[in-house]
């Protein structure tokens, strides 16, 4: 084993490059003077390793706690450091960079006393790369000097050059692929940047959703890469078909507005740990005698612009982070906002236990369903295509004139009066659709508005095919202009349910628009759209399925963990722990088990004690008693039986101690007491070894 440092080149192109990683490092992020101390510092250990003054096995020794123990200072530094807003701060590249100098100077002082040259190497050039971050203009060539240094000193000796020169082809070649994709991206990058932008968009947020809904905007749910993707999650086995998002009241140019007046102001009733609860009407969540109430959580992956997703009928919400709920007639609630951009809720469902006990228990209060002046709004500017359309489905029997005030939307409404029920006018509408219309992910012919000629709504009447918001829009305008109170809505509709799931999915591809109308002094919806075509409804394959299945019960346990019942649930095992140790029957029960230990452990002592003096008889204890005394004696005259020597092979002994002493000629005064008593004891142990083990 060599004792000293074998020096050559390679060593003095290491020391120089650790010292260029260390001069680099500071220079970069303004404190030079740090980098010069371990410049300095490696030159010193490097001249030391370098001479004779030290052996390997004089070296110190690596010590693994001044390595740990530079983190504490690192960490308290990195607290004090200000914080730097949009963007990322420099300490969080400098203070690695500095520990890992610091290992380096730890592994290089004691490197063959438990230090490794491949640390000092990795170290060094983890130091290096940290102290390109934001390299100074002009030093680029420090940084690649030192690499090359680090190739020289690191690399096997007796390496042929012509390999260092293949090295260095290669790094170069490289370098200019590198640089060319940089100069590709740069005059490529608004392009790019405007595709990314847009998958951003679309992957971020669930389309025709918007508080200001367009035409045609669900169309990224059906043809972006995204249109499999699972928004929402519903924790239940047997979810309803139609989950409401938005009910919209003015149309214009495209475009569809919500109300501008809500029916009430929600506001919490009671709080579930951290949920607030909000009614509709007063105890309506709580379950009593006359009905059954179901609690179902809703998780969103994605922005639902604080709409609160639920089915008709729910009579109340729970949501966290939130003070109050904007109920507006019909069933659209809003005021997610403050739960976060990817929210989860709870919604009830109240079913009465049967129609005879108090059916009313259940309803929502009428002053929540009656319709209002803007569900019969119809701008002027559509009558002409309105009344073409109700012509051609042969909605109505007489024809306004132009003498007709058409001041108000009731005005209209009775001017344009029928002679079917209403109900009979949505089953002739949805029969003109499905013999005349077709569905189709896109309306050929829309183009960016431009007065009348581009119209969606006439467009898509011409074409005679589109998607959900174009019938429904269409449908809803048609009901309005024959007096039938409608509301454009929005949401998901028909689930996806999965055997083994425990809930349901909708996907990006399930959001729909429909229509709600008011027929027959209540509000029911009306699905217009045609049936989708196959080829439009693809299912998932059986890995997507699998994969969803974790991650839906991977968020559930962590929806357990954050919403707090846990806590609820350890307060009551407080509560039953703090009443059990303040009962006497606690006490009582351990004294019993104390007892009955303590008893059981008596017990066995004693049986064992019997089962040992069952097995040794008083013969053998005299027989023992009797070898005790004789070793005793031979003590005394210098025989000792030696541990682990039996009996017998003392017995051998003692014949050869009696040999000695016959043969002796002149005894001295004592010997023949010896004698007498080594003559004893060898008659003793042959009696012993002949009758101890006889029964």
């Amino acid at each position: 084993m060599m004792a000293n440092e074998k020096v050559d080149i390679r060593y003095a192109f290491k020391v120089l490059f650790l010292c260029l990683a260390s001069v680099n490092l500071g220079h970069t992020f303004d404190f030079l003077w740090l980098g010069v101390l371990f410049a300095i510092y490696f030159v010193v250990i490097g001249v030391l390793n370098a001479t004779r003054r030290r052996e390997f096995a004089k070296r110190p020794r690596y010590n693994k706690i001044l390595a740990y123990g530079a983190i504490v200072p690192l960490a308290l530094f990195w607290v004090m450091t200000p914080s730097v807003e949009n963007g990322v701060s420099p300490y969080l590249i400098f203070l690695p960079g500095i520990y890992l100098l610091y290992l380096a100077a730890l592994q290089e002082r004691s490197r063959g006393n438990g230090g490794f040259e491949v640390f000092v190497a990795f170290d060094g050039v983890g130091a290096l790369l940290f102290g390109m971050y934001m390299v100074p203009h002009g030093w680029g060539f420090v940084g690649l000097v030192g690499f090359l240094l680090a190739l020289c000193a690191y690399s096997r000796r007796g390496t042929a050059p012509y390999k260092y020169g293949l090295f260095l082809l290669v790094i170069a070649a490289l370098g200019a692929i590198s640089y060319g994709g940089w100069q590709y991206w740069k005059t490529q990058r608004y392009r790019y940047g405007a595709q990314m932008a847009e998958n951003y968009y679309q992957r971020e947020r669930m389309m025709g959703f918007d508080p200001v809904a367009a035409l045609g905007s669900f169309g990224s749910n059906y043809n972006s890469r995204y249109n499999s993707q699972v928004v929402l999650r519903v924790w239940d086995k047997n979810p309803s078909r139609y989950f409401k998002a938005a009910s919209y009241e003015k149309y214009v140019a495209g475009i569809w507005k919500l109300p501008t007046k809500f029916a009430k102001r929600l506001y919490p009733a009671y709080y579930q740990v951290d949920y607030a609860v909000f009614e509709t009407a007063d105890s309506l969540t709580k379950a009593d005698s006359l009905r059954e109430v179901e609690q179902i959580w809703v998780q969103s992956t994605l922005n639902n612009f604080g709409f609160v997703f639920a089915p008709y009928g729910a009579v109340g919400f729970a949501a966290k982070d939130v003070d109050s709920l904007t109920y507006y007639a019909g069933g659209m609630v809003q005021g997610l906002d403050g739960n976060g951009k990817r929210s989860d809720w709870h919604y009830f469902k109240c079913k009465p236990v049967s129609a005879e006990i108090a059916p009313e228990a259940c309803s929502l209060p009428d002053s929540l369903m009656a319709p209002s002046e803007g569900d019969l709004l119809v701008g002027e500017r559509y009558w002409p295509l309105i009344d073409t359309v109700i012509a051609a489905m042969g909605l109505r029997d007489t024809v306004p004139t132009d003498s007709i005030s058409v001041n108000s939307a009731a005005t209209d409404s009775t001017a344009l009066a029928k002679s079917m029920p209403d109900s009979l006018v949505l089953q002739k509408m949805l029969a003109y659709y499905l013999a005349n219309f077709t569905y189709s992910l896109s309306v050929p012919g829309i183009t960016r508005w431009n007065g009348a000629k581009n119209e969606p709504l006439a467009v898509f009447w011409r074409e005679k095919q589109g998607f959900c918001e174009y019938y429904a829009t269409l449908s809803t305008l048609v009901l309005r202009r024959l007096g039938i109170p409608s509301r454009y809505a929005t949401g998901f509709a028909n689930p996806e349910v999965v055997e083994g799931l425990p809930y349901s999915i909708f996907r990006r591809k399930h959001s729909h628009a429909w229509v709600e109308a008011f027929v027959d002094n209540r509000w029911v919806i009306f699905d217009p759209t045609p049936p989708i075509l196959p080829q439009f409804a693809d299912a998932p394959s059986w890995w997507s399925v699998k994969w969803e299945g974790v991650r839906g019960r991977l968020a559930r346990v962590m929806h357990a963990l954050k919403e707090g019942e846990w806590r609820r649930v350890v307060d009551s095992w407080q509560n039953q722990s703090t009443a059990l140790l303040e009962s006497p029957i606690l006490y009582t029960v351990l004294a019993i088990l104390i007892i009955g230990f303590i008893g059981r452990k008596l017990l066995i002592i004693y049986r064992q004690s019997r089962k040992n003096r069952s097995f040794v008889s008083s013969r053998a204890v005299l027989w023992v008693k009797r070898l005790d005394a004789c070793e005793k004696d031979l003590a005394k005259v210098g025989l000792r039986r030696e541990s682990g020597e039996t009996v017998g092979k003392f017995l051998l002994r003692l014949d050869s101690e009696i040999a000695k002493l016959d043969a002796q000629q002149e005894l001295p005064k004592s010997t023949p007491n010896h004698r007498k008593i080594i003559h004893n004891a060898r008659e003793f142990l042959r009696d012993y070894e002949m009758q101890r083990w006889r029964v």
